[in-house]
């Protein structure tokens, strides 16, 4: 062989090699974009470059996990936006999750009616199923993504100003009750393939809480209950009412109490029917996707900075453990819960003789009484004869995870 071929055969090789080097780098390049904007708050400028970037190679799902979770970051950035906008002040006694998101005071807030209120939401929904489809079109098993949550933040008054009351830990907090200070020194995770399915379906969850609110004309439960989360919108009621002994128990405490049961007592009329069969139909994508986004975590192998581990792996949360016991009942649940939005499996009414058919709830829906279902009368269109799902039952399945099957429950999802 002559030199010159020898050099030929190198040069062929060395641009092959590089050539094959050229995607891992560029999706490493695409994950390190998303996570420095994510860490800068900078979101709507991560959105438009991770954008282009998916633009030029479709095939990028480093880019994709990327933009779907500045997109899932973004509509809580939004929401806590619209909150901020109004001023919103949640008292400890009386919480909504939608009204839960941290937000600084606002000195200066705007008046917020029910229309503003449900634009919120609305708009809360769609940004979620902006970052639900996005991370639906991640196709790659390999998929790899590293990010300290710790360092993530977003634009909480909607100034430009990035600061630590953006804190996406501090959402956390307010969520789940768990004081950073008792959290993993370290919330640095790797997801992969899995939790992409896993945040997913917790965007389909969201929604499927946000479409229930919109399906409702709860105007006169806002009207009547709200200017205790936002004490400058215009309420007659709250005008009405007596001032305060701020040492009175009764006044301090009990009127929020008082105007929680006006919340839940009023009933609402239908206003947009549609959005029941779609809550009903993100509820069962997001069992699919849980059981998806376990197939996908039990297949791993490796054990690395794990949001949610597989029995052989390890996760930085040591007092939630996962074993394949656990496992088997998680997906005990899911197949409960399947069988229930299906009407294959009825639910039992504490006062009634026939259970009840949930999946026609969500497909035949009435005005909304939660007075009325807690005593029975709202149920009575659904009532049919059929195996029940029974209290015994669902027992037997949470008794593996010992007394905290609501930790494992809002974690696993």
């Amino acid at each position: 062989m002559t030199w010159t071929t020898r050099t030929r055969l190198a040069l062929a090789a060395g641009g092959f090699l590089l050539a094959a080097a050229l995607p891992a780098a560029a999706d490493e390049a695409a994950a390190q974009l998303a996570v420095r904007h994510l860490d800068a708050g900078t979101l709507a400028a991560g959105d438009a470059e991770l954008s282009a970037v998916l633009d030029k190679d479709p095939g990028n799902d480093e880019a994709r996990i990327g933009l779907g979770t500045i997109r899932f970051i973004r509509a809580v950035e939004h929401l806590s936006q619209g909150l901020y906008r109004y001023g919103l002040q949640p008292p400890k006694s009386f919480l909504i999750p939608v009204v839960r998101l941290p937000v600084p005071e606002n000195p200066n807030p705007q008046t917020v009616t029910f229309q503003d209120f449900r634009d919120l939401i609305e708009t809360f929904v769609s940004d979620l199923g902006s970052a639900e489809a996005t991370l639906a079109l991640v196709k790659s098993d390999q998929v790899r993504f590293v990010l300290d949550l710790d360092k993530v933040h977003y634009d909480v008054r909607g100034d430009g100003v990035i600061g630590d009351d953006g804190r996406l830990t501090s959402v956390l907090e307010r969520v789940t009750g768990m004081a950073r200070s008792v959290m993993p020194a370290s919330l640095e995770f790797k997801f992969d393939k899995g939790d992409g399915l896993w945040l997913q379906g917790y965007c389909n969850l969201l929604m499927a809480f946000g479409d229930f609110f919109l399906a409702y004309d709860w105007h006169e439960s806002f009207d009547s209950t709200f200017f205790h989360f936002f004490p400058k919108m215009r309420s007659p009621f709250r005008d009405a009412l007596a001032s305060v002994d701020p040492n009175d128990w009764v006044g301090t405490e009990g009127g929020p109490i008082a105007d929680f049961i006006s919340f839940a007592h009023i009933r609402w009329p239908l206003l947009d029917p549609a959005r029941m069969h779609d809550a009903r139909n993100r509820l069962k994508k997001v069992i699919a996707l849980s059981r998806a986004s376990w197939d996908a975590i039990e297949a791993e192998t490796g054990n690395d900075r794990e949001w949610i581990p597989n029995e052989r792996q390890t996760s930085p949360f040591r007092s939630v453990i996962v074993d394949q016991k656990r496992i088997e009942a998680w997906r005990a649940v899911l197949d409960e819960a399947d069988a229930i939005l299906d009407g294959k499996k009825l639910v039992p009414h504490w006062r009634l003789r026939q259970g009840i058919n949930i999946r026609r709830v969500f497909e035949e829906p009435q005005p909304f009484d939660l007075v009325l279902w807690i005593t029975g009368p709202a149920a009575l269109p659904y009532l049919e004869d059929g195996p029940v799902t029974t209290s015994e039952e669902w027992n037997r399945i949470t008794d593996s995870f010992g007394g905290s099957f609501g930790v494992f429950a809002v974690w696993f999802n």
